[in-house]
């Protein structure tokens, strides 16, 4: 016969193996949550200021905060035009690698689909190539290559932005 003293036993040992298990379960969770947070980078679409050049790369900005026009743009007529430089985001034409450098053009008047963009669902897609504007995931230093990676379709918020008050900004 089972006695409530036994039952009580198996329950309390029951219940401190799910509190070392969740106790488990937690610290896991704390040690890969930078590794999540890692994954986006929180920073701005920059045009890197003014050039010669009538292609350059473009990049992204670790201080959002940051007025200063490289970090501004307009989102029309399928076109991502820079307010300090004029120059459009351009994919390069590019689809033979699985990520590939982001550009600006200084001709925004070319009607190339390299240089036109669906923003829609928190991405950024090239109507060209189909590759979306992708973070790179590298947030240790202040100033990054923006790429454009070939799969939409991944769920990693390197490939999620948010476009308001001007920026571009990669989703933390």
């Amino acid at each position: 016969m089972i006695t409530l003293r036994q039952v009580v036993r198996v329950a309390s040992a029951a219940a401190a193996g799910l509190a070392v298990a969740a106790a488990a379960a937690g610290t896991a969770s704390a040690a890969t949550a930078p590794d999540r947070a890692r994954e986006a980078t929180g920073y701005c679409l920059d045009s890197g200021g003014n050039s010669s050049r009538i292609k350059v790369p473009a990049y992204l900005w670790g201080d959002c905060s940051n007025s200063s026009p490289n970090l501004r743009w307009v989102v029309e007529d399928g076109q991502i035009r820079n307010v300090a430089t004029g120059y459009c985001l351009d994919s390069g034409g590019d689809s033979s690698r699985a990520r590939v450098p982001a550009y600006l053009w200084g001709d925004c008047s070319n009607s190339s689909p390299n240089l036109r963009w669906v923003v829609e669902d928190g991405q950024i897609r090239n109507v060209a190539t189909g590759y979306c504007l992708d973070s790179g995931g590298d947030d240790s230093r202040i100033k990054v290559p923006a790429y454009l990676w070939h799969d939409c379709s991944n769920p990693s918020s390197n490939l999620r932005w948010v476009v308001e008050g001007g920026q571009i900004k990669n989703v933390s």
